[in-house]
């Protein structure tokens, strides 16, 4: 059953660089909503999509080949979610890692997030880890329903300077 302002169809192609700024509009909503009470509200009131695009540009275009980002768009052309991928950071799996996700707030539980982690799946190879803030019980349910499981390797993440403690990020494996 059609849950209400779930998309009838959802098209999901490889993000370029002119989608920036798209992007970064998307990551500050997503932020607001999904880190609310876990990250500082000084650092998310601090999030300037703007400034995160112009500063992600030179990123992106190194990046291309290690790390693949997808979009999500509607049949009206409305940015839906974000999901990148790619090969692991040191401390990040054994063949891939999954780096983003964020569905538009409005579109979270409509099968946004959903899609884009299964064709991220589609296109990886072999196991799969991403991270997790420990206390992001909502996501790690998430990503849990996928067969990610906690495998016991945690690092800090600091918002100290931001006035907030140093939180913990999970790490997640998905073989």
């Amino acid at each position: 059953m059609k849950r209400a302002g779930e998309p009838m169809h959802v098209d999901v192609t490889e993000m370029t660089e002119a989608d920036l700024p798209r992007v970064m509009r998307l990551r500050a909503r997503a932020w607001a909503i999904a880190y609310a009470g876990l990250v500082p509200a000084a650092y998310l009131d601090a999030m300037d999509p703007a400034a995160d695009a112009r500063a992600r540009a030179g990123r992106f275009r190194e990046s291309r080949g290690q790390v693949t980002d997808l979009l999500a768009f509607g049949t009206d052309g409305a940015l839906l979610g974000w999901a990148s991928y790619g090969l692991p950071r040191p401390e990040g799996g054994p063949a891939g890692e999954l780096f983003t996700l964020y569905a538009a707030p409005e579109r979270v539980g409509t099968r946004v997030g959903r899609l884009l982690v299964e064709e991220a799946h589609a296109r990886l190879a072999g196991p799969v880890a991403l991270w997790v803030l420990e206390g992001n019980h909502r996501a790690r349910r998430f990503y849990e329903r996928f067969g990610y499981r906690a495998e016991g390797t945690a690092r800090p993440d600091d918002f100290g300077p931001w006035g907030g403690p140093v939180l913990r990020e999970l790490r997640y494996v998905r073989d």
